[in-house]
C-alpha cells in the first residue's frame, strides 16, 4: 500500500499549523507577570548540596502581593513563619515590584527597597522564565520558572560555583480562596447516573461508606 497526499491534505496540514501558531501567539500576548503575581503564595525554601544532591527543607513563609492603587506597580510583604516580633506576631517585610512592562521590572524588598533581582520573562516553546543576578547576602544567579498558573520556582545558584556549594530553591504555591474550588472539588460528593448528578449513597441501610454506585447496563459497579 502506498500513502498519497492530496492538495486537500496539504491544505488541512497548513491550516492546522496556522491555528497552532495563532494560539501560541495569543498565549504569549495574554501572559502578564503583573497579573500572575497578584494574590497570596505559600513559599518553601530548600537547599540542595551540589556534592550529594541531598535536598533539605530550610524555612517557609508567605508572600502577599496587591495592586498599588496609586501606581502600576505591585506592593505587598513577606512573612516568614519561623520568626516572630516582640509582640509574638509574624513580621511583614515590605515588598515592592516595579514594572517597566507587564513582564519586565525590578523586585525590591525591605524598608530601603533594595533590588533583590531584575526580571525579564521570556519563553521559547516552554514555560515562562526569567534569569539574572540575585542580589542576596552572597553573589548569585537566579532562574525564575513559571511552572503553572498556581506554582512557580526560583533556583538560586552561587557565583562563582564551587564543588561543595549549595543551591537554594524556592517553591511557591498560590493560596486558593474559598470561591476558587475546582470542578472536581465541587462534585466530589456526587456521582453520575444516566447523565444526571446524584448524591453519593451514605453508609445507612448497609451500603458501603464512600461508595459511588454507577449503574452500567443495569448493573452496579459497587
Amino acid at each position: 500500500a502506498t500513502l498519497s497526499v492530496t492538495d486537500s491534505d496539504d491544505g488541512m496540514v497548513v491550516t492546522a499549523f496556522s491555528l497552532l501558531a495563532v494560539l501560541a501567539h495569543a498565549q504569549e500576548k495574554e501572559f502578564s507577570f503583573k497579573t500572575y503575581l497578584l494574590g497570596e503564595w505559600d513559599v518553601e525554601r530548600f537547599t540542595v548540596s551540589m556534592t550529594t544532591s541531598e535536598m533539605v527543607p530550610v524555612s517557609n513563609g508567605k508572600y502577599v502581593f496587591n495592586a498599588d492603587t496609586e501606581t502600576t506597580n505591585i506592593v505587598g510583604h513577606w512573612s516568614p513563619n519561623e520568626v516572630e516580633d516582640e509582640d509574638g506576631l509574624q513580621p511583614k517585610i515590605p515588598v515592592l515590584v516595579e514594572f517597566d512592562s507587564s513582564n519586565t521590572g525590578n523586585f525590591k524588598t525591605g524598608e530601603d527597597e533594595d533590588v533583590l533581582f531584575s526580571f525579564y520573562f521570556q519563553h521559547f516553546n516552554g514555560p515562562w522564565i526569567s534569569h539574572g543576578e540575585w542580589n542576596g547576602q552572597r553573589p548569585a544567579f537566579y532562574q525564575f520558572n513559571i511552572v503553572a498558573n498556581d506554582k512557580f520556582t526560583i533556583t538560586v545558584y552561587p557565583n562563582p560555583v564551587q564543588e561543595d556549594a549549595e543551591v537554594t530553591i524556592y517553591s511557591a504555591s498560590r493560596v486558593k480562596l474559598g470561591r476558587e474550588k475546582t470542578f472536581f472539588r465541587e462534585v466530589r460528593q456526587y456521582n453520575y447516573d444516566g447523565g444526571r448528578i446524584l448524591p453519593l449513597p451514605t453508609a445507612k441501610g448497609g451500603s458501603r461508606e464512600g461508595c459511588s454506585c454507577i449503574p452500567r447496563r443495569r448493573r452496579s459497579l459497587c
